[in-house]
This record gives C-alpha cells, structure tokens and sequence, in this order.
C-alpha cells in the first residue's frame, strides 16, 4: 500500500456544501465545495453534462489560500482567484462546455494553493452538471 498523499475522487457538484445547496441545475451558477489539498499537488476535476443547450456555459478553476476550515469542517470565507490553466496548448482562465451531453476533464499539474473549488458560469442554459475532484501528490 502506497503512503503517498492522495485525494479518492469525490463528487463536488452536487454538493450540500455546494452554492446553491444540491444543484446540479444548469441554468445558473453553481460553485463546487471547496477541496482542502492537504499537500497535494496535482487535481483534476471530471465534468459531465447533459440536457443543456448548444454551449451551456463555462467552468473554470479558483484558489484560495486563506479560506477558513470552519469546527463544523465547513469551507468559509477567503480569498478566492481564478486559476490559470492548459487547454488545447494554450494557457485559459475558463474553457466552454460544448454540445448538449457531453464530458471533460481539467487536470493542473502543479499546484501549491491550500484549497481549490469549481466555478460553472451559466450561459442561459438548462441541464444537469456533475463534478467530480482527484487528487495526488507528484
């Protein structure tokens, strides 16, 4: 058994801790949980969308390293700032969803930020979204 940090995958949208609470409804903005990283280095998050309109809209990647960890284990407050990341050889901030169904993955190979979250930025649009996070060390 490997003693290296890892993350399992986990489901971040949708999410009771999530905004709004549950959703997984396309039509307006949804913000993931955020992840603790705990060391770890690398994350990616697995998108799946279905029902939705020819570009459903876009989802992006933020940081933060002064969100607080709540007794609770709730994530509040900080500082939260849109990561840069690859996508088709380029550096973005965002990248769209495209097609009605469909499914993508955002993998950033070096991180150093104590907790990161998923933004899906609604582009008048139905459908559902799900979002799961991994994680590991390099």
């Amino acid at each position: 058994m490997s003693t290296r940090t890892s993350l399992r995958p986990q489901v971040v949208i949708p999410s009771p801790n999530a905004f709004p609470a549950n959703s997984q409804d396309m039509s307006a903005d949804i913000v993931s949980a955020p992840t603790i990283l705990n060391s770890l280095t690398k994350v990616s998050y697995g998108v799946a969308w279905s029902g939705a309109g020819a570009t459903p809209g876009f989802v992006s990647v933020e940081a933060s390293d002064d969100c607080v960890v709540e007794s609770s284990g709730n994530v509040s407050g900080g500082t939260w700032n849109t990561l840069p990341f690859f996508s088709g050889g380029s550096i973005v901030s965002s990248i769209p969803l495209l097609g009605a169904s469909g499914n993508g993955m955002i993998d950033i190979e070096t991180l150093s930020a104590y907790a990161v979250r998923l933004r899906f930025t609604a582009n008048a649009s139905v459908g559902n979204l799900t979002v799961t996070v991994n994680g590991k060390v390099a």
